[in-house]
């Protein structure tokens, strides 16, 4: 297996300083499932991919495929030296049984990130945009993104705050991983919308792990 350079699919505004990470197709006006402190800002959307081998059964022969493993949002240019879990307001890891993680849900195959301040407006135009179509939309406020487990971008006006939504893997339950600098501070939040593919002797994969 490859590691391919992350990919920077475009920019995020969050000028309220606090990162949304949620599924926006499950919400019960409670708000995002996660949030993030980062400083007000615009910050890099990346993919994360790797390049593997492996046997496929229906074409009766080995091929090489590249993967979004990873989404994230890029906050500083710092090294990660640490990473941990982010957890929603109601986890305790206290109460975890082993191997248990914490996340977001979505019943949708859909995360996002967004701006925490704009949460409601954004994840309005996010409904008018994708589930209902709406012919009106004014594109200043809805963009489709294409190539990428991006898919699309609302942004709230008023405030400046966007929504980015990306496709994940499946349904279920996505853990978020936040990275830090040797001072604490934020440089990126990370969530996995693929498994890691599962390696085999002379560096080849199998698809699907």
């Amino acid at each position: 297996m490859t590691v391919v350079e992350p990919r920077r699919i475009g920019t995020l505004r969050v000028p309220s300083g606090l990162l949304a990470v949620s599924g926006p197709d499950i919400d019960h006006g409670d708000g995002p499932h996660i949030t993030v402190p980062v400083p007000p800002g615009e910050y890099v959307l990346e993919e994360a991919q790797a390049r593997h081998t492996y046997h496929c059964e229906w074409e009766g022969r080995e091929v090489t495929r590249t993967d979004t493993m990873a989404v994230s949002v890029l906050v500083s240019e710092a090294p990660a030296v640490s990473w941990e879990m982010a957890l929603g307001s109601d986890d305790d890891p206290r109460l975890f049984i082993e191997n248990e993680i914490a996340g977001f849900d979505t019943d949708g195959a859909t995360g996002c990130f967004a701006d925490a301040g704009a949460w409601e407006p954004l994840l309005a135009l996010f409904e008018r945009g994708l589930i209902q179509e709406d012919p009106d939309l004014d594109p200043d406020v809805y963009e489709d993104i294409s190539d990428s487990m991006y898919f699309l971008r609302t942004r709230d006006q008023a405030s400046g705050g966007e929504l980015a939504a990306f496709a994940t893997t499946g349904d279920g339950s996505y853990p978020v991983w936040v990275g830090r600098s040797e001072a604490s501070e934020v440089v990126g939040v990370v969530v996995l919308v693929e498994g890691m593919p599962e390696l085999l002797p002379e560096g080849r994969a199998t698809a699907g792990a």
